[in-house]
C-alpha cells in the first residue's frame, strides 16, 4: 500500500511538471496570436505580453512567423499531454472556455486569410490536437527558411543553457512545493508585462550581445579582405591600408575564438586567403620589398590556421 501511495504522488508530481512546462508553451502561442491582432489593430488590454517573444511588433512577417512557430509547438505539446492524462489541464486561475473567448475575440477583428492560425488554435483548444490545420503553412516556412546550418545549431547551443536552466529551475519549484504542500498552484502570469519575464529578456539580451558580437567579427574580417582585394586588383595601397591591416588582424584572432562558422564558409575563407597568397606573389614581386612580402603571406597563413583550427574544433 505504502509503494502504491509513492507511485500515486510521484504521478501526480510528474503530471504537475508536465502540466507546467505545456501551459508555458500554450501561454507563448497566445501571446504570438494576440501581438499579431494587436498588429491588425486589436485595441483590447494585453493579456499575455508576459510570454511575448521578441518579434517586432510593426513587422507582419516576423510576428506571423512567431505564431506558425509556436503553434506547431503547442500542437506537439497538447497532443503529447492529452495523450497521457487524457484531458488537458489550465492554470489554475485561466479556464479553457476563457482562453476560447479571447481567441474568438481576436479573430472578429482579424483579416480572413489570416484567421486560419486563430483557427488552428481553437480546433487545439477543442480538443483537436492529433492533426494540423496548417502543416502546408510550415512546410512552406521550412522551405523558405532552408536546410538547418552549423550557425543555427551554434545558436540553439547558445540558447540551451538559457532554457536548460529555466526548465530546471520550473522543475525545482513544482518538486518543492509538492513535497511541502502535496500540490503546486499552476498560475498565469496575466497583466503582466514582458519586461517582467527575466527568463526571456536574459535569452534576448544574450542573443543580442552574441548577434552584436557577430557584427563586429564580420567587419574584421571585410576589412582584412578589403585590404588583400586591392593587392588583387593592383590597386595603390598606403601606409594607413597597412596600419588597418595590422589592427584587425590582432583583433580577428582575439575574436574569432568565440564565433561559430558553418563547414562551407570555412571552405570558402580557406579558398580565398590562397587566391590572396597567389595574387601577392603576382602583383608585388619586384615592387615591395620581399620582407613586406613576407609578412604578407604569413598573415594569410595565420588566417588559414585560425580557420581551420575552428573547424577541427567544432568537428571534436
Amino acid at each position: 500500500m505504502e509503494k502504491y501511495q509513492y507511485q500515486k504522488q510521484l504521478s501526480k508530481q510528474t503530471q504537475l511538471i508536465d502540466q507546467n512546462f505545456s501551459n508555458g508553451i500554450m501561454l507563448n502561442a497566445l501571446a504570438a496570436l494576440e501581438n499579431l491582432a494587436i498588429y491588425y489593430g486589436y485595441k483590447g488590454k494585453m493579456i499575455f505580453d508576459y510570454y511575448s517573444g521578441y518579434a517586432r511588433r510593426n513587422s507582419e512577417k516576423e510576428l506571423v512567423n512567431a505564431v506558425i512557430l509556436q503553434l506547431e509547438i503547442f500542437r506537439s505539446s497538447h497532443f503529447n499531454y492529452t495523450s497521457v492524462y487524457s484531458s488537458y489541464d489550465f492554470p489554475k486561475n485561466l479556464t479553457n472556455e476563457q482562453v476560447i473567448k479571447i481567441v474568438k475575440e481576436w479573430k472578429k477583428i482579424i483579416p480572413k486569410k489570416i484567421q486560419i492560425y486563430y483557427d488552428e488554435m481553437l480546433n487545439y483548444l477543442y480538443g483537436n490536437s492529433n492533426v494540423s490545420g496548417i502543416s502546408d503553412k510550415i512546410e512552406k516556412k521550412r522551405k523558405e527558411m532552408g536546410p538547418t546550418t552549423e550557425e543555427d545549431l551554434a545558436r540553439i547551443a547558445r540558447a540551451a543553457p538559457f532554457v536548460n536552466t529555466n526548465m530546471y529551475k520550473q522543475m525545482e519549484k513544482v518538486k518543492q512545493s509538492y513535497e511541502k504542500n502535496g500540490d503546486y498552484d499552476i498560475k498565469a502570469h496575466l497583466n503582466e508585462n514582458q519586461e517582467e519575464n527575466v527568463d526571456m529578456k536574459d535569452l534576448y539580451n544574450n542573443d543580442q550581445k552574441v548577434a552584436e558580437q557577430e557584427r563586429y567579427f564580420n567587419q574584421i574580417e571585410e576589412n582584412i579582405e578589403s585590404f588583400f582585394k586591392k593587392i588583387q586588383s593592383k590597386s595603390q595601397i598606403n601606409d594607413s591600408d597597412f596600419k588597418m591591416l595590422f589592427e584587425n588582424v590582432d583583433k580577428f584572432q582575439i575574436y574569432y575564438v568565440e564565433m561559430n562558422f558553418g563547414e562551407e564558409k570555412i571552405k570558402y575563407k580557406i579558398s580565398l586567403y590562397n587566391s590572396f597568397k597567389g595574387s601577392i606573389y603576382q602583383n608585388l614581386v619586384g615592387i615591395v620589398k620581399e620582407a613586406v612580402i613576407n609578412q604578407l603571406l604569413e598573415i594569410c597563413e595565420r588566417i588559414i590556421a585560425c580557420y581551420n583550427k575552428k573547424k577541427t574544433s567544432q568537428i571534436a
